[in-house]
């Protein structure tokens, strides 16, 4: 009877054993330690993707992919590609390294244990990709004036990459200013154009700007380099150069229409000629080509663009060389020409009316005192008073007679008187002047 209560306890004893261990295997199942999240890593780089796992014990830990091919069993890679690589910074870690990642890595890596049922960890890796600018897009290109150009940025990336358009001239414009092609009330969008060139564009997928620029009736002021830009927020953006020209006919642009010189100066006449191709430029006078000579000098300077200025300049100007010049120009679209008139200049005369300047004598008398006294008294005739027969009460016109009237005598004393008087001073004035001039 002991002996049977004994081994009843025996048996209770082994089953509270048996069942305190069983609690404690269940409490050491592995589990994953870090939540399930999702890797973004770009093209190039490395990934790591985390599996963390706590009381794995005798459990095995094993990666696959997408296509459930197994990657690691353990701590061995049995894949052959060697850029993975099991990463255990820590005991309970057990990473996944994927170096030089390619866009085709992208999609669902699972970390697993063979517990019963099998324990998973999921992760998705995505992929950027930075834009790239395909060999398929435009090279450089020359059309004619009036065609229809269409430029292709052919590009790829991940996200979708955002194309935008920009012109600047050529490298020999003065102008290297690069301008983004809009539209006429500014805003981007398909319908672009500035104040020559009419542009569209066509949209593969998303972004502003599209993958093909077309340029309507081209002109010679649309040509330039074209650059296109793309960008999807993944750096580096990338862009692509390309050269358009346009050929067209010459244009020539005279300084001047009329032009006055002396004879015997020197004299320097200018023409512009736009044009591509070159075109062959010539001055002309009076419809006959000149050349380099003792008496013209032609000279070419390349100015900017397709512009060149033709110099033709005359040393010493003769009055044959005044006339009708003409600048030429012509290539394979076509020729244009511009005249000018050099004629002699005659400086301006100033008419100035003639002054005659009269020279009036200034006289200065000196008048001596005796000279003023003898002036003073000097006998004057008309001083004399006649005989006025109207006194003596007889006819004024019967003739004259001491015999007639009264006072008779006295009448006659007076004039003898005078008489004296008259011939005494004329006596002193003759004296007077003579020891005057003998002084």
């Amino acid at each position: 009877m002991e002996f049977s209560i004994i081994l009843r306890l025996t048996a209770l004893n082994a089953l509270c054993f048996l069942g305190i261990l069983s609690k404690d295997i269940m409490a050491l199942e592995p589990s994953f330690d870090v939540p399930i999240v999702n890797i973004t890593v770009v093209a190039g780089k490395t990934a790591v993707l985390p599996c963390s796992i706590d009381s794995l014990g005798d459990f095995k830990v094993v990666w696959t992919d997408q296509f459930s091919t197994l990657l690691t069993l353990g701590e061995k890679r049995i894949i052959d590609d060697e850029r993975m690589v099991l990463d255990r910074p820590h005991t309970k870690d057990w990473n996944l390294l994927l170096h030089d990642v390619k866009y085709d890595d992208r999609g669902r890596y699972t970390c697993q244990i063979n517990t019963m049922p099998i324990k998973t960890k999921t992760i998705e890796l995505i992929v950027l990709v930075p834009p790239t600018i395909l060999d398929s897009s435009s090279n450089d290109l020359t059309a004619k004036e009036g065609d229809t150009v269409t430029l292709t940025c052919n590009v790829s990336g991940v996200p979708k990459p955002t194309v935008q358009w920009f012109r600047k001239p050529h490298a020999d414009s003065r102008d290297q200013h690069k301008e983004r092609v809009k539209t006429s009330e500014g805003h981007y969008g398909n319908r672009l154009s500035d104040d020559h060139c009419l542009y569209t564009v066509s949209h593969r997928g998303v972004g502003i700007n599209g993958e093909t620029l077309i340029i309507h009736n081209i002109t010679r002021y649309c040509d330039g380099i074209y650059e296109c830009v793309a960008f999807n927020d993944v750096p580096p953006a990338v862009n692509r150069v390309i050269s358009v020209m346009v050929e067209f006919p010459p244009e020539v642009w005279l300084v001047n229409q009329k032009l006055g010189q002396y004879v015997g100066k020197e004299t320097i006449l200018e023409c512009k000629v736009t044009a591509f191709p070159q075109a062959v430029s010539i001055w002309k006078f009076q419809n006959q080509d000149l050349f380099n000579s003792f008496k013209h000098r032609i000279d070419v300077y390349q100015d900017r663009g397709h512009m060149l200025t033709l110099s033709l300049r005359l040393p010493n100007v003769t009055r044959e060389d005044f006339g009708q010049y003409s600048c030429y120009a012509s290539n394979s679209f076509g020729m244009d020409e511009e005249t000018m008139i050099l004629y002699e200049y005659f400086p301006p005369t100033t008419l100035t009316p003639a002054v005659t300047a009269t020279a009036i004598p200034r006289h200065t008398t000196t008048i001596n005192k005796r000279n003023r006294l003898f002036k003073s008294t000097i006998y004057n005739e008309n001083e004399l008073i006649p005989y006025n027969r109207t006194l003596n009460g007889h006819n004024p016109g019967a003739p004259y007679s001491g015999r007639q009237g009264y006072n008779t005598g006295q009448t006659n004393s007076h004039h003898v008187g005078l008489l004296i008087f008259s011939s005494i001073l004329s006596s002193i004035y003759l004296f007077d002047t003579s020891c005057f001039m003998m002084l």
